[in-house]
């Protein structure tokens, strides 16, 4: 299940191999700086459904009950624009749209922050068919919950973490008013902080980005995840370019596809490379294999690194010579290359980072590599011997991800099995049926019977090779039953003609929308306050002073929070 922020990325999407994606309009999604509009809907959903791939919309945020009417007007048009399911967070809105569209599939949001097996029964519960657990689970416990639940769920494998439980964080809202769960989050996670100890400031050398998590990748353990019972697999990434779909997908397919034919692995170690390559604050498995804060967070730097491809061993007046690490035997450094060079440890992230792309390569005796860059691209007086050496762009990621993004035909083909049947004269009739979709199936039959056949009849051999020339149609052919009584003939135009006919069929039932009955909105009546008459007001205090304006305003009741030192050994 792969990210679409817009069109770039849902077609990068499509051609490397996803079962599904999801998307988001500008509102009501938790990533409200893209998306699409409720106009390019249809389109975007005929699009995906042509290639068999399933759309899902995020209706991700926390609804204000003065848009009650504004959400119930959204959730009717992309219910009858063909959506097939909407990724929900408010559990009201949930309700709102079991009610109005019952036959509309529904998934709790990884924002409900649903971590057990009564989590998920809750929300099966209120009529959801999908559960995106939290993202603080380990592959182990996902599994206890698949077994108590028998539930479909859904973990993220690849991409940004939340500093809190699953997008359950206030910091933005609270320091600018910019709600994470409004699809508003500035990203105060990403910002550096000081660390106060007994009141003195504690130096952080390399480590002042204490809330930035790196990011997750799961790559290794999708066999063990696929064993756990995860019916999705879902890549993060709504504000990530089409380079960063095209490749994650394609590797997350590559790896799914081998888990569950019980094969190895085929991934190499340069398709690793190139999902740390495209974008990656730090790769880890994370949560999935257990607990490890200290592992989630480095505090080294908050944004894209790529990969680390050494440290920095002599600065020269024009160049730079540096030791490789054991990437650069994976994919080698090279001109064209953008590079970064790190020197969080020392210097203030208020400064610059020096870097640019790489002029030439000399390897030298030593085994360290001299860079050289374009006159004037880099200040040499401020890089420093042990500085880290980050490749941020590699020169041959466009070339790798082109056919995904500009594909002369289709790249990822839907499977279709075909039956042929029929005899001396009988019509010759062939049943085209979507491998992963045998609901989708379209059934062609020749107008003239068939005639025997003076020399050679028609066999699996010439059938498979006429039906099979499916050229730059989204189908590839699959399984090939033949069920002919007696040596019959059918020249090749005949055999051409029924094979047009059922790819205009099969796109034509692809493509169809969804007939969904949408009702109006429910009344939702105002709740009364539960104790029946005035709000009561609790305050929470933490020195003298609040404490003594707390009794002055008389709330209804105090609680102290009490801070606790540890006594010297004098006392």
């Amino acid at each position: 299940m792969s990210p679409a922020g817009y069109w770039p990325q849902l077609r990068a999407a499509i051609e490397a191999g996803a079962d599904a994606c999801y998307f988001g309009l500008h509102h009501f999604s938790a990533r409200a700086k893209v998306g699409f509009s409720l106009e390019e809907l249809p389109e975007v959903m005929r699009t995906l459904h042509s290639r068999g791939v399933r759309g899902y919309l995020t209706f991700n945020t926390l609804i204000f009950e003065h848009e009650l009417d504004a959400a119930a007007k959204a959730i009717e048009a992309v219910t009858r624009a063909g959506v097939d399911a909407l990724i929900v967070q408010d559990i009201g809105v949930l309700k709102m749209a079991r009610e109005m569209a019952p036959t509309l599939e529904l998934h709790a949001s990884t924002q409900t922050s649903i971590t057990s097996a009564e989590g998920v029964e809750f929300a099966l519960g209120l009529g959801v068919q999908r559960v995106t657990l939290a993202r603080e689970l380990s592959i182990e416990e996902i599994g206890t919950i698949y077994a108590k639940t028998g539930a479909e769920l859904e973990i993220f494998v690849h991409g940004a973490l939340c500093v809190a439980y699953s997008g359950q964080c206030f910091s933005s809202e609270a320091w600018g008013g910019r709600s994470a769960n409004r699809g508003q989050c500035a990203q105060a996670c990403r910002l550096e902080y000081e660390m106060l100890v007994d009141g003195e400031v504690e130096p952080l050398a390399d480590a002042r980005y204490l809330l930035s998590p790196g990011d997750l990748s799961a790559l290794r353990h999708v066999p063990r995840i696929v064993d756990a019972g995860v019916a999705s697999l879902k890549i993060e990434g709504r504000y990530k370019d089409a380079d960063y779909v095209a490749l994650t997908t394609r590797a997350y397919r590559q790896a799914v596809d081998d888990a569950w034919a019980g094969r190895a692995s085929r991934l190499s170690a340069v398709d690793e490379l190139q999902l740390e390559q495209v974008y990656s604050r730090g790769l880890g498995a994370h949560f999935l294999s257990g607990v490890n804060h200290q592992a989630v967070v480095q505090g080294r730097a908050p944004r894209h690194r790529g990969v680390r491809m050494g440290r920095v061993a002599r600065v020269w007046m024009d160049s730079v010579s540096v030791e490789p690490s054991e990437a650069h035997a994976v994919a080698a450094l090279k001109a064209g290359d953008g590079l970064v060079f790190d020197a969080a440890d020392w210097r203030s992230p208020a400064e610059p980072e020096e870097g640019g792309r790489v002029y030439e390569v000399l390897a030298e005796l030593d085994g360290t590599l001299q860079l050289k860059f374009g006159n004037g691209a880099v200040r040499f007086d401020r890089i420093r011997q042990g500085d880290l050496v980050w490749r941020t762009q590699d020169a041959d990621l466009a070339r790798v991800v082109r056919p995904f993004l500009e594909p002369a035909a289709p790249v990822a083909k839907q499977a279709v099995d075909v039956r042929v049947s029929g005899g001396e004269g009988l019509a010759l009739e062939m049943e085209w049926v979507l491998a992963r979709n045998p609901a989708v199936r379209f059934l062609v039959r020749s107008t003239l019977p068939l005639e025997r056949a003076a020399k050679r009849g028609l066999d699996v051999e010439m059938l498979r090779e006429q039906l099979g020339r499916l050229g730059n149609s989204a189908y590839e052919l699959g399984e090939l039953t033949v069920e002919l009584q007696g040596s019959v003939f059918a020249p090749a135009s005949l055999l051409n003609q029924l094979r047009r006919e059922a790819v205009e069929g099969l796109q034509t039932l692809q493509t169809r929308p969804l007939a969904r009955e949408v009702s109006p909105r429910p009344v939702v009546s105002k709740i009364p306050h539960a104790g029946g008459g005035d709000a009561a007001l609790h305050v929470l205090v933490r020195t003298p002073e609040q404490l003594a304006a707390a009794l002055e305003l008389g709330v209804s009741s105090i609680t102290l929070c009490l801070l606790y030192t540890s006594p010297s050994p004098r006392d």
